[in-house]
């Protein structure tokens, strides 16, 4: 049969709590571990020391070594180098040849243009002395002029050197005596030369005048040597 408890006699309500192993266990000491074995020492290699012969072997493998590589490179910059300056010797001798080529052409112009004036002036001697010793070559001159006028009537008249003038007279009027023409004398004028004027044209024959003609046909102006 339970028992009823009256309530006066309840205590208050407490909270029940599990309770700490720890308490009721004491505490338990701490177990020492022991130290790790100490490794066994490991087993040295024995590396046996060069000798002389190995010493001498590796520096004569250490200089071979460098010597080739030193010549390989030296090589690779020799050519280089060679092939820069070649280059270079190249263009200096392409200018030098040009140079060369533009001096031989002035030098074969100033050479050439010599011996044409040396050649005008020998041919300027020759024909002073074909006129004096034949004053009438003149008139193979005048025919040569008188084909060139587009008539030969009217009046004309040639002027020309006064010991020229004789030997002019003298052939119009054989050949041409019906023509109203005048010789005048012109002591200005050099022998083998004249002038044709007429009231329409002049026509100048001087030596200066047709000598101007064949030099300017060559390209030099050497004037006539009076």
């Amino acid at each position: 049969m339970s028992r009823v408890i009256p309530k006066e006699q309840l205590t208050a309500y407490q909270r029940w709590e599990l309770g700490s192993f720890d308490a009721a266990h004491p505490e338990a000491e701490p177990v020492e571990t022991p130290p790790p074995p100490h490794p066994e020492p490991e087993a040295v290699l024995s590396v046996p020391l060069p000798t002389a012969e190995d010493i001498e072997r590796i520096q004569r493998e250490a200089w071979e070594e460098g010597r080739d590589m030193g010549f390989t490179e030296g090589r690779a910059a020799g050519y280089e180098d060679g092939y820069k300056s070649g280059e270079a010797d190249v263009t200096r001798l392409g200018q030098l040849a040009e140079a060369m080529e533009v001096e031989q052409l002035r030098q074969d112009e100033a050479i050439a243009r010599e011996v044409l004036e040396l050649a005008l002036n020998v041919a300027q001697q020759m024909l002073r002395v074909n006129i004096q010793a034949k004053p009438e070559s003149v008139l193979a001159v005048i025919r040569e002029a008188l084909q060139s006028l587009p008539t030969l009537s009217g009046h004309h008249k040639i002027v020309s050197h006064p010991d020229d003038a004789v030997i002019v007279r003298d052939w119009l009027a054989r050949e041409h005596g019906h023509l109203p023409w005048k010789v005048l004398e012109d002591a200005q004028m050099a022998r083998g030369g004249f002038r044709i004027e007429s009231s329409h044209s002049e026509l100048d024959a001087s030596l200066g005048s047709r000598w101007k003609e064949i030099t300017g046909c060559l390209g030099t102006d050497t004037g006539w040597m009076d």
